[in-house]
């Protein structure tokens, strides 16, 4: 009787054994190797494109030369007051030969940009269209890498709609 009992434990448990490696084991085994090929043949074909993708040298120099180029035109200043004084300094020189008025200049908070830094500067004046089309042109070509953030032009007086009132937001650019 008792020999029975472990007998009839002993296929019961075999059986339990054999439907949970039938039912759950073996359909998770599949799902899972076929995840695997998938994401091996994702493998292969990554390397594959690596292996083939070749980037010329003279590439990589260009894109250094233009790198190195635009540090160049980066504001050189250890501090920020003083880049940002800098920057005022060219901006305001820059607005004089176009022949604007500049009336209010104002410092903003600097921001990191990774490894360099935004020193933003807001300034207001009068002037003609042609004038502030000639200061964004010094803006472009300056020695100073500056880039214009904002720009907003408005006519001042409508008898005489050539004098524009402007603000404008621009950025230096600093290397930490």
């Amino acid at each position: 009787m008792i020999n029975r009992r472990y007998l009839l434990l002993g296929i019961a448990l075999a059986v339990t054994i054999i439907a949970f490696d039938r039912y759950f084991l073996m359909p998770k085994a599949e799902s899972m190797r076929e995840e695997l090929t998938v994401a091996s043949g994702g493998l292969k074909k990554d390397e594959q494109f690596i292996r083939t993708a070749l980037v010329p040298e003279k590439d990589v120099a260009a894109a250094a030369e233009a790198i190195s180029q635009l540090e160049k035109r980066m504001i050189r200043e250890k501090t920020e007051f003083l880049a940002s004084v800098r920057l005022q300094d060219d901006v305001s020189t820059m607005a004089g030969k176009a022949g604007l008025r500049i009336q209010t200049t104002r410092s903003l908070p600097s921001a990191k940009l990774g490894n360099y830094l935004a020193i933003p500067l807001y300034f207001e004046g009068n002037g003609t269209i042609k004038q502030v089309s000639d200061l964004l042109k010094e803006l472009e070509s300056g020695t100073l890498l500056i880039k214009v953030d904002k720009l907003n032009i408005g006519i001042t007086n409508i008898q005489n709609p050539k004098e524009l009132k402007f603000k404008m937001q621009v950025s230096g650019v600093a290397k930490i």
